[in-house]
């Protein structure tokens, strides 16, 4: 595999991650669309893309870490049972998924500032649905953790609210790197191989 075919490839690798990560279909107790394969497919990405960008290795202990937390879990919730009940230890996978992704983030902007066109934004545009991503997932999983059962009706309607604007970012961060991956077409590539 050529350098451009690892980083389209790779890139590619990363908005389906995106995908898993944030759609999830339900036939009764089974997601036919499970979080952990969005985490496997990040680290094929960052196994692609660190000959470019070598800190994205920094990443994989804990994509590995995540994969098979969201793996058991999948599993487990097949079974009737399932992780949600440990607060805590969700709530560090939850903080360890927003440093994931801050930096995951981060790191495919720089890509996307050598890569992109001369004059274009794309690193910006990025950065900016890094930095909003970043900031709803927060809000949802504080969301999530906090024991509801005593709380304000309207917590429900606030849960969505900010569930569904997370869903739009991700929408968004997987066009972004779909036109980021156009930097690597055949057609568009530019450099000597």
């Amino acid at each position: 595999m050529t350098d451009r075919e690892k980083l389209w490839s790779g890139v590619s690798n990363a908005a389906w991650g995106y995908f898993f990560l944030n759609f999830n279909i339900n036939l009764g107790t089974l997601n036919i669309l499970p979080a952990f394969v969005g985490w496997f497919l990040f680290q094929a990405a960052i196994e692609k893309l660190s000959g470019e960008r070598r800190e994205l290795k920094l990443l994989l202990p804990l994509c590995g870490l995540l994969a098979l937390w969201n793996l058991a879990d999948w599993v487990l919730t097949i079974f009737g049972g399932g992780l949600g009940g440990l607060r805590i230890i969700n709530l560090l996978a939850a903080v360890a998924g927003l440093y994931f992704h801050f930096q995951f983030l981060t790191d495919l902007s720089i890509l996307a500032d050598k890569y992109q066109k001369e004059g274009g934004d794309l690193d910006y545009r990025l950065q900016r649905r890094r930095t909003v991503y970043v900031v709803l997932t927060t809000a949802a999983d504080l969301l999530i953790c906090l024991p509801l059962d005593h709380m304000w009706a309207g917590w429900t309607w606030l849960a969505f609210g900010v569930a569904l604007l997370g869903l739009v970012e991700a929408v968004i961060i997987m066009f972004n790197l779909f036109e980021l991956r156009k930097c690597f077409d055949a057609e568009t590539w530019d450099r000597d191989e």
